[in-house]
């Protein structure tokens, strides 16, 4: 498949690629305070903001040419017309906002947020504004406080339904949060999915210490995610009725990424992890990547593991989860045979020049072996690792931050490729969660021309 370079590659200093690697580039913890483990509903620090959010436009790459994208199942006739990004286009519903109270592993409290759709509103409430903490220090961010903006109602009531809403677990960035992802989990919930959000509770020291200990964090925090939908849509709950709870996806950036995966059923292989940063030379910046090994005994211990397994991990994943979505996700501690127990849909997509997370040791990794017989890969060449945010137009904290240019641009796109993942993703919950012929057709059949991107998928064209 011919890669498509335009303009010149992406090159961030080794300093700032390491912090990206680590996806220490926001806070992420909730705003909403909370006390205790009891499930309780948070009233959403979100006000009306002053700021019109940035909408979703056609992403541009600089400089281009119209390439057809191509996928290994598709079939082309010349005829018919050209495919559009059909479902980058926002959905019927109007999106509600407000958050929840839950406890993680260690019963501190995880706060999750929630989008979903909710009842058309009588008048135009205007932007929102997001707000969680700083947890990257004022020396590299100033301020107590990150802020985005967006276009949800807080607050709103839920819109009633014949049938219930399928689930979209999101998982942000290590030491992000949802709220940098707002135009996507809009999106979704504007496409008839109730999404749930849990803000993972970790941050930036300076030292990554705590690292390691969300590879076996998340996935948990991903399953006391699924439990609290289960809560909300019993008879009295917040969204009684209205969660599908048979058709669950986790969606995830970077480390979020790696947690979808591992919720959906990939399995730690701690030997091949080792094995494919033992083959690294001392001076590799790659080995930046192999630090969880030394930790591999804690590890176990923290899974509840009485000794570190000879072979593959138990898995950390939950069986209601029935399809993943990885954005540039970690894949690397599972390798080849880890993945392979990955038996769900599955979805990738990666920039070919991302120091966040290698796109060989991620996307590329995840398309090529995991077990599902439903896979589809993204890939933009000479695209790096932020994407999948908001515009920074969204994030006004961005501009003070140490860290702007590395979070603003890239080297390929001029403007987030919103609507290429906004398409691509939503006609995959649409096919994994909702058996949608339509969705099926756009991700099986012919593909809209687009520069700068590769589609790959093992999905057929219905006869």
């Amino acid at each position: 498949m011919h890669l498509l370079h335009h303009g010149r590659l992406a090159t961030p200093s080794r300093a700032i690629a390491a912090v990206l690697a680590a996806g220490l580039l926001a806070a992420a913890c909730a705003s909403e305070e909370s006390s205790g483990s009891a499930t309780t509903a948070t009233p959403a620090t979100a006000t009306p903001a002053t700021a019109t959010p940035a909408t979703a436009t056609p992403a541009t790459a600089t400089p281009a040419t119209e390439t057809p994208a191509t996928t290994t199942a598709a079939t082309t006739t010349p005829t018919d017309p050209t495919p559009t990004l059909t479902y980058a286009t926002p959905g019927s519903h109007a999106v509600g906002y407000r958050a929840f109270t839950t406890s993680r592993a260690n019963e501190q409290a995880l706060t999750v947020r929630a989008w979903y759709p909710a009842a058309p509103p009588t008048d135009d409430p205007g932007p929102i504004e997001y707000s969680a903490p700083n947890k990257f220090g004022v020396e590299i961010t100033p301020g107590e406080l990150i802020t985005s903006v967006g276009r949800a109602i807080a607050d709103a009531p839920p819109e009633p339904a014949d049938e219930p809403y399928p689930l979209v677990v999101f998982s942000h960035g290590f030491a992000l949060s949802p709220i940098v992802y707002s135009m996507l989990v809009e999106h979704y919930a504007s496409h008839g999915y109730i999404v749930l959000a849990p803000e993972h509770d970790e941050s930036f020291d300076g030292s990554l210490t705590g690292f390691w200990e969300e590879l076996i964090d998340r996935p948990v925090d991903v399953r006391r995610t699924i439990d609290l939908a289960e809560q909300l849509t019993e008879s009295g709950g917040p969204l009684a009725g209205l969660i599908d709870m048979d058709d669950v996806a986790v969606v995830g950036h970077s480390y979020g990424g790696y947690t979808a995966l591992a919720a959906a059923g990939a399995r730690f292989d701690f030997a091949a992890y080792a094995d494919r940063c033992g083959g690294l030379a001392a001076d590799d910046p790659l080995n930046f990547f192999c630090a969880p090994l030394a930790n591999e005994s804690d590890m176990a211990a923290r899974a509840g593991l009485d000794e570190v397994p000879s072979g593959l991990w138990p898995s950390l994943g939950d069986p209601r989860v029935t399809a993943a979505i990885s954005l540039a996700g970690d894949a690397y501690p599972f390798d080849q045979r880890g993945l392979a127990e990955l038996e769900v849909p599955v979805m990738a997509m990666g920039g070919t020049v991302d120091d966040g997370t290698p796109y060989e040791w991620g996307a590329k990794l995840t398309y090529d072996h995991a077990g599902s017989e439903n896979k589809t890969l993204i890939t933009f060449p000479g695209a790096g690792h932020m994407l999948f945010l908001d515009p920074c137009e969204n994030l006004p904290w961005v501009e003070n931050s140490v860290y702007r240019d590395a979070l603003c641009t890239d080297a390929v796109w001029e403007t987030r490729p919103f609507d290429i993942v906004a398409h691509y993703t939503t006609a995959f919950l649409r096919d994994t969660l909702d058996a949608d012929p339509d969705a099926r057709a756009a991700l099986a059949g012919e593909q809209p021309r687009l520069d700068d991107v590769e589609y790959d998928t093992t999905l057929e064209p219905s006869s």
